[in-house]
């Protein structure tokens, strides 16, 4: 699972990193604050999000069924019997898709705003843009999975925590010490990083090579 995370980290990180570069910082910044926000619900009302995304999912099925029909006849027994048909699309079973629906709306809202506005290529839009991309990596992974790896460090959110059995395997080999070591989610955050950055610069040397190769040939 370690190895997955950090690749699915490094990824994400370094596709958000190149879109924050080529959108600007403007761009970068307005849909960090965006995913943040999502992110902070998530993390601190859960319950909440589920029940409201319930209650309307609800409320529309009773109203496309007649129910508002009925409350307005004052038949409320056929409402409630109509109601009680509707089942909740989230349960304890699946809960997580509500949450993430949250996060991707909130992406979705972030993409929508990339083919709107216009702003420089820049710097600082790469730095968002990794930012960007660690914080949706951490609110996803925990949520499609149970892994403790999963769950990285979020400052202000998540307090970093060490992985269960890590301490046990101190006792063991090297190769297991190193391996449970490596496995800690505040060291999984710190390689990935590191690998989301080289992967970034790599794709942007590419294309500015490309261009100036370009450039070269028209001249």
């Amino acid at each position: 699972m370690m190895f997955a995370a950090l690749f699915l980290l490094a990824t994400t990180m370094a596709i958000c990193g190149v879109l924050g570069y080529l959108k600007g910082a403007k761009w970068a910044f307005i849909a960090l604050l965006i995913l943040f926000l999502a992110v902070f619900l998530v993390e601190a009302k859960p319950d909440t999000i589920v029940s409201t995304l319930n209650g309307l999912y609800m409320g529309v099925m009773l109203t496309l069924k007649g129910g508002l029909g009925a409350l307005a006849s004052g038949d409320v027994e056929a409402a409630k019997a109509l109601l009680e048909d509707i089942q909740k699309p989230f349960t304890d079973q699946n809960e997580n898709m509500a949450l993430l629906l949250v996060v991707f709306s909130a992406v979705g809202i972030g993409l929508i705003m990339a083919a709107v506005m216009k702003s420089k290529p820049g710097a600082w839009g790469l730095i968002w843009g990794l930012l960007y991309g660690y914080l949706l990596s951490a609110a996803v992974l925990p949520l499609i999975s149970s892994n403790p790896a999963a769950s990285l460090p979020l400052p202000l959110l998540r307090p970093a925590s060490s992985q269960p059995g890590a301490a046990a395997a101190q006792s063991s080999g090297g190769a297991n010490q190193l391996f449970a070591t490596l496995a800690e989610p505040q060291n999984v955050q710190v390689i990935a990083v590191g690998i989301g950055v080289f992967i970034v610069l790599l794709l942007l040397l590419t294309v500015r090579g490309g261009v100036k190769s370009g450039a070269k040939k028209k001249g």
